[in-house]
């Protein structure tokens, strides 16, 4: 291949990824991977620094420094991740690869191996249109009931389903009901059907998944830089949305919780063997929201099973989170695929629908789930150590502030340039188990030039895990010795409440209380 040849496919290559759409909701993930791209088609690769990047792609100022602003490293860990899940995705048989090595910034394109499965839209018969008898063996519901419509299909499960099958079912549907629709993104029938996912029979063995419960979009991509799929591996249940101006306290993004399976339902999802962290996701919507009628706490519960073992039993979601459009998170550790390599999750009713909002499985190490690490900010932030602190999240109540540069006496000052202050909490989800907390302060505020009030016994406040008081009448300035100095409070084995959750309270004595980091380690 020449290398005219070669530029023109790599060109190619660019502008696919460009119009697949994975930088729509990540605007500065598509101007750095715009910029590295561009300026490897000039020649100009080897040119390509941390310091041009923040200033020619991300709009950061002259007097940028990458010592204290890990903006690129964060972003460009960011865009790797982003590149590996559509080249497993959307990108899986295209010819060639971009690649932006560990360490480096300038773009490779290398072969593409594998092979994709390819979606397609379909024409969808109408609800209750095509009983699920005359379905092929193994996409039959497990209550014998009828597939709902929109469900993606592979070519591969196309061949499994005779075209002439297709056809006289849509015959039948049009002569019973009159017209048939070519995409119906939910189930609307007063009693709907039932719901089966069929997809390919080869699904690659993964050790990450994230998905969506009852969303057949586009792949979503929160401000962590984590990608959603839509739903898949699901049997049974029915897709809902979620009204898009319902705001659901504590989600991790504004967009999150959009849709969700309700019913009896299970998912059977392919994991290479391991041990794994499962978490799972709930906003109840439905109930608690002030009309008696309307119902409450005992209105929905259900029981979760792993592997046909029950994990939650009589799980209320209201109950758990304390209120409706509250999400809930449950995290269990120790899971992994059965025998036949998949997990089998199963959600069933005791008393109203089951309901499920996301799933998230994370491959992680036995005994433990992975650290939770958090700064008040709204972008993550990278560590001297290369760990990956998560933007803000878990909270309620309280005031972000970003401070640049304020403390004096820590090389680590980028986890300490964000602040949430006022009187607020944090419901952080882990597994049962005993944990080490370590709360980050710094005073940026009294005690400095911009506040005109001296540091110390200005800022006084409570600290409260699930109840239990770990600081009284604390004083950040006075313990970290003046303003802009740091100091770290460590707490040793702490357990969650019975809802699976440390409950991190912060309450004002005087003035406004305020955190800048907290890091949780599983230690039993």
């Amino acid at each position: 291949m020449g290398v005219t040849a070669l530029s023109e496919q790599e060109r190619e290559e660019f502008d696919l990824i460009l119009q697949s759409g994975i930088f729509e909701k990540a605007p500065r993930l598509g101007r750095f991977f715009r910029y590295v791209c561009e300026r490897h088609f000039e020649g100009q690769g080897a040119q390509v620094k941390e310091y041009s990047i923040a200033v020619e792609a991300l709009g950061r100022s002259t007097d940028f420094d990458p010592k204290r602003d890990s903006i690129v490293r964060v972003e460009a860990h960011r865009l790797r991740k982003r590149l590996e899940e559509y080249y497993s995705g959307a990108g899986a048989n295209h010819p060639l690869r971009v690649v932006i090595p560990n360490g480096q910034y300038r773009p490779q394109f290398i072969p593409g191996t594998g092979t994709a499965t390819v979606w397609t839209t379909t024409p969808t018969l109408p609800i209750d249109a095509t009983p699920a008898a005359a379905l092929p063996a193994g996409q039959r519901s497990s209550a014998g009931e009828t597939v709902a419509p929109d469900i993606p299909v592979s070519e591969s499960a196309k061949r499994r389903f005779p075209l002439w099958l297709a056809i006289v079912g849509a015959l039948l549907a049009v002569a019973t009901i009159g017209s048939f629709g070519l995409r119906r993104e939910y189930a609307t029938a007063t009693k709907p059907a039932s719901e089966l996912w069929i997809g390919n029979s080869s699904d690659p063995l993964q050790t990450e998944v994230r998905l969506i419960a009852g969303y057949h979009g586009a792949p979503f991509t929160d401000h962590q830089g984590r990608t959603w799929g839509p739903d898949a591996y699901y049997s049974g249940g029915v897709s809902h949305p979620i009204a898009a101006e319902r705001y659901i306290e504590m989600q991790p993004d504004s967009h999150f919780i959009r849709s969700q399976r309700t019913g009896l339902f299970h998912y059977d999802i392919p994991l290479r063997q391991g041990t794994y962290e499962l978490s799972l996701y709930f906003a109840e919507t439905d109930f608690g929201r002030g009309n008696p009628r309307a119902g409450g706490e005992g209105s929905r519960v259900f029981d979760v099973s792993v592997n046909g073992s029950v994990m939650l039993s009589g799980f209320d979601p209201l109950a758990e989170a304390g209120g409706p459009n509250r999400l809930h998170t449950r995290v269990l550790k120790d899971v992994g695929p059965a025998a036949d390599g998949k997990l089998h999750l199963g959600f069933g009713p005791t008393g109203a629908q089951a309901v499920l909002n996301a799933i998230e499985i994370l491959h992680s190490s036995p005994g433990r789930i992975h650290p939770v690490r958090i700064v008040t900010q709204g972008s993550p932030v990278v560590d001297s150590d290369g760990r990956i602190w998560a933007a803000d999240e878990y909270f309620s109540g309280g005031t972000t502030v970003f401070r640049r540069n304020a403390v004096i006496n820590r090389p680590e000052k980028a986890i300490y340039e964000g602040e949430r202050y006022g009187n607020f909490s944090y419901r952080i989800p882990v597994a049962p188990g005993k944990y080490r907390l370590t709360l980050h302060f710094a005073e940026t505020w009294f005690g400095t030039p911009d506040s005109g009030r001296p540091a110390f016994g200005e800022r006084c406040f409570n600290v409260f895990a699930n109840g239990m008081a770990l600081l009284r009448d604390f004083d950040i300035a006075r313990e970290a010795g003046g303003a802009n100095r740091s100091i770290t409070k460590v707490f040793e084995n702490l357990e969650p409440n019975a809802q699976g959750v440390l409950w991190l309270e912060f309450v004002p004595v005087k003035n406004y209380a305020e955190v800048n980091a907290i890091e949780v380690v599983e230690t039993n």
